[in-house]
């Protein structure tokens, strides 16, 4: 039986374990459902790579597949989990047909490879919802114009799903005429963001509706929404992310391969792999004017996460910036260079009411203080051990004052090669090498030199 032949059979089986299961609620069949869809990814995979198209065959293969029976959506990429993980609804999923299945699967990668998690925090500060959903409209276009395109011109194993956003569906659900096709996201985002949205309704619906099919799990995290403590991820821990991500894949490929690959593919890899234009300096200035620290509940404002919840409070900002500075103290800097990091920190924030919070690190957590000034911050660090940046970051995870606040890790950058996420706001890794020097393959944020280009 060949790989597409052994598709569409368990494509069957599972399409009708899932009727099944909706008429007795019956767990073994769920189980049942569940294991076919990672045995399903998994000749999935192999069906790209092998007979139709290595492009996306490649992606799965840097990626863990997990069924999720209770999420809403149909299918997502998580991407603050290393490897990223394909997580889909199978008894939503397995309703389409196999074509629309594999375009749903493509699609997915084509938001990361459009960089659409990190554009997406970078549209909406206020993290309004009615602009997240203004924003999956655009995206959706976006990605789904250009399978289209590709679909309509050889690749005949994709069919789109009934009902999804096109450059068409915005045109004519948002009244504008001339439309053009095939844009990136930012094109349509423009042309809706000022619109406004009726009440959530049906437009999640897999079954398709007038307000459009949007297929996936456009939040690109698996935290918790109900979880008190989830940390959402910003924009640099999206690009960090995305970058590991394309860069594995690129990894797997062999030198031919890689030559065959679409150019938004390629050019994304230059994009990413370009050397900083910021220095961490020019960074941290632009942190200090759009990161406010500390939020408190008040009732004035809704919930953001679930705001028809009148009866929750919501947040609002204080004045107080938080930073928290990790020195790594194994690290080969001298005094001079200490004394010029922290005369530029307290000089950009300078005009800001801000606490800031040295945290002496090597293999352990040395020293923990508050400093006011640059005088008060000690020049002879102790330490000069080996390297661990899991200790601060676990010191600052167990430590709710820090949860909003932007952590700069100063180090050499030879360490572990993974590290827990740290629940800060934002996370900037100042190298005293090259950029590249760091061990870490998942920073969870920008990585920039010491020293200037």
């Amino acid at each position: 039986m060949t790989n597409s032949e052994g598709i569409v059979e368990l494509h069957r089986e599972i399409r009708e374990a899932v009727i099944r299961y909706e008429k007795t609620s019956d767990e073994a069949v769920l189980a049942y459902i569940n294991d076919g869809f990672r045995r399903f990814a998994q000749l999935v995979t192999l069906f790209l790579v092998s007979e139709r198209d290595t492009y996306y065959g490649y992606f799965f293969m840097a990626m863990v597949f997990r069924p999720n029976p209770s999420m809403d959506a149909i299918a997502g990429i998580l991407l603050d989990a290393y490897p990223p993980i394909f997580e889909a609804n199978p008894l939503r999923l397995f309703k389409f047909s196999l074509k629309e299945i594999l375009y749903v699967f493509c699609h997915e990668v084509d938001h990361v490879v459009f960089n659409h998690p990190a554009e997406m925090v970078r549209s909406n500060p206020e993290k309004r919802p009615d602009l997240f959903r203004l924003f999956n409209y655009a995206a959706d276009a976006s990605v789904n114009d250009q399978l289209n395109y590709e679909a309509d011109r050889g690749k005949k194993f994709l069919s789109p799903p009934r009902g999804i956003i096109t450059s068409q569906f915005i045109s004519e659900q948002f009244g504008i005429a001339h439309v053009a096709p095939r844009q990136d996201y930012f094109y349509y985002f423009n042309l809706i963001k000022n619109v406004t949205l009726p009440e959530k309704g049906s437009d999640d619906d897999a079954s398709g509706s007038e307000r459009g099919l949007l297929i996936g799990k456009h939040s690109w995290e698996s935290s918790n929404d109900e979880d008190e403590e989830a940390v959402d991820m910003s924009d640099e821990m999206f690009e960090s992310a995305t970058k590991a991500f394309l860069n594995s894949v690129s990894e797997l490929m062999g030198a031919e391969t890689r030559s065959m690959m679409p150019a938004r593919f390629t050019e994304r890899l230059e994009q990413i792999n370009a050397p900083a234009r910021l220095n961490w300096k020019q960074l941290l200035k632009k942190y200090v004017g759009t990161i406010s620290a500390e939020k408190t509940k008040t009732k004035t404002r809704l919930n953001r996460r679930q705001p028809l919840r009148f009866d929750l409070s919501g947040t609002k900002e204080s004045k107080t910036l938080k930073i928290a500075i990790a020195i790594d103290t194994s690290a080969s800097m001298d005094c001079e260079q200490l004394r010029q990091i922290f005369a530029e920190v307290f000089a950009i924030v300078a005009q800001r009411r801000c606490e800031i919070t040295v945290i002496e690190c090597d293999t352990e957590v040395r020293d923990v203080y508050r400093i006011t000034s640059p005088d008060d911050a000690s020049l002879e660090v102790s330490g000069r051990g080996g390297t661990c940046f899991t200790p601060a970051i676990r010191y600052i995870n167990e430590h709710r004052y820090f949860r909003d606040a932007l952590l700069i890790y100063f180090t050499d950058g030879y360490g572990e090669r993974s590290i827990p996420r740290p629940r800060t706001y934002r996370n900037l890794w100042v190298i005293l090498g090259a950029a590249t020097h760091l061990s870490v393959e998942q920073p969870y944020g920008l990585v920039l030199p010491l020293e200037d280009a």
